[in-house]
């Protein structure tokens, strides 16, 4: 137990600095726990949840064959037509579609697929484009929350679990519908001035043929086509007796297919490295399983709230909120779902406390830079590009955020659950 305890908390203070890329400190995490004999490789192998690394390749797949379309561009260009070339309505509706698409496709993809179009249109609006980069990563970790698809955590809770697509959209859409309206109200107060346009700005927009964004009008009609079945497939998956995880590969195969995309390019986009995180990461969470770790840490949170499913869940929320803050909320929600698992009793239906832990692991994670993969994704790629966001100015804003929609969340499940 010692051992697996140092193993898992020297990698976790390693990805917390992130000095070192994270998949080699999960990977070489795991590969101690095996070597220093904390636990049998084939007891390291079968803690790997396959469920959850074949569902984001498959979704990374077909994000990246959408993406060669042009939808993404066209839909930004269009909004900001539709508001004509008004800078904060633009902002608005840039978040709704970065929400709505991170929602359906891993809001990991959706950021890296937004950032370059975000820049775009500021520069066409002549607005600083880091209050649309904030606004539009902070949308993509709330509009996270709705679906098992949609944010890292949630597929991991949702593949131990066995949450359906359904029952997770209508019991955690809500909180993401809401946190929606927090956030552009909060933006409202925050931006509304900074991202005024000019009038030579907003004819520069109402000019641009969004039409000439779409580059391959044949494979977007097949890509809706497909992604349309994927969503039906999420929705009727328990009909079929078959996982998210095949409907998602299963979706992505077919759309190579019919696209007659060499299978090489799309795979070369696959973010191999974070699924490579994933596996050391079970690994090392599997550890602290097979040495008895997680049962104390899931007797000392029964202990603190008084044995009260209310106050444990209000206790997930607010110590995922803070933990996700300060380090990436995947080595979070894997290590606490084993401890959820523990206590739960889901033979009288899904136990509220798996909607804590979500919502505490996603929402949190807006608090600041390290809080997600998607913020250090944003941020890194704005920096790339000369625009630089800090630590302390990301907090300012994200701090608040991240504080609003837990306090929604703790009311939501109060209200709905107790």
């Amino acid at each position: 137990m010692t051992t697996a305890v140092v193993i898992f908390g020297i990698s976790y203070f390693l990805i917390a600095t992130g000095r070192i890329p994270h998949v080699l400190i999960a990977v070489l995490g795991a590969i101690s726990m095996v070597f220093l004999g904390v636990m049998t490789e084939h007891e390291a192998l079968s803690h790997v949840n396959l469920e959850v690394v074949l569902l984001l390749a498959g979704m990374m797949s077909l994000a990246n064959v959408f993406a060669r379309t042009g939808a993404f561009e066209w839909a930004a260009i269009k909004a900001a037509q539709v508001v004509r070339g008004d800078g904060f309505l633009t902002l608005c509706l840039l978040c709704v579609i970065t929400a709505v698409a991170s929602a359906f496709l891993d809001n990991v993809t959706v950021v890296v697929l937004a950032v370059p179009i975000t820049l775009s249109i500021c520069r066409m609006l002549d607005v600083q484009p880091i209050p649309f980069l904030l606004a539009q990563v902070f949308a993509s970790n709330i509009g996270g929350v709705s679906t098992i698809v949609a944010d890292p955590p949630n597929i991991i809770i949702a593949a131990e679990a066995d949450i359906g697509f359904l029952d997770f959209m209508l019991n955690a859409g809500p909180v993401g519908i809401a946190g929606m309206l927090v956030l552009i109200g909060m933006l409202y107060l925050w931006f509304r001035k900074s991202t005024v346009t000019t009038e030579e700005s907003r004819a520069t927009v109402m000019q641009r043929n969004a039409a000439a964004a779409i580059t391959d009008f044949v494979l977007l009609k097949k890509c809706i086509v497909v992604f349309t079945f994927t969503v039906v497939g999420f929705l009727v998956h328990d009909l079929l007796h078959v996982g998210p995880a095949f409907v998602a590969v299963a979706s992505a195969t077919v759309l190579i297919l019919i696209s007659r995309i060499d299978p090489h390019e799309v795979l070369e986009q696959v973010e191999w490295t974070t699924l490579a995180f994933f596996v050391g990461l079970f690994i090392l969470v599997g550890g602290l399983e097979e040495t008895g770790v997680t049962v104390i840490v899931r007797e000392w949170l029964v202990d603190v709230s008084g044995g009260s499913d209310r106050n444990l869940a209000f206790l997930l929320i607010w110590f995922g909120g803070v933990t996700s803050a300060i380090v990436d909320n995947v080595p979070f929600t894997a290590t606490m779902v084993e401890v959820v698992r523990g206590v739960s009793n889901d033979d009288l239906g899904i136990s509220p406390l798996w909607w804590a832990l979500a919502l505490g692991a996603d929402l949190g994670g807006n608090a600041t830079i390290v809080g997600a993969s998607a913020n250090v994704i944003v941020v890194n790629l704005a920096r790339a590009r000369g625009h630089s966001i800090s630590f302390l100015h990301f907090f300012r804003y994200g701090a608040v955020i991240s504080a609003l929609t837990l306090l929604l969340s703790t009311a939501y499940l109060w209200l709905r659950y107790f």
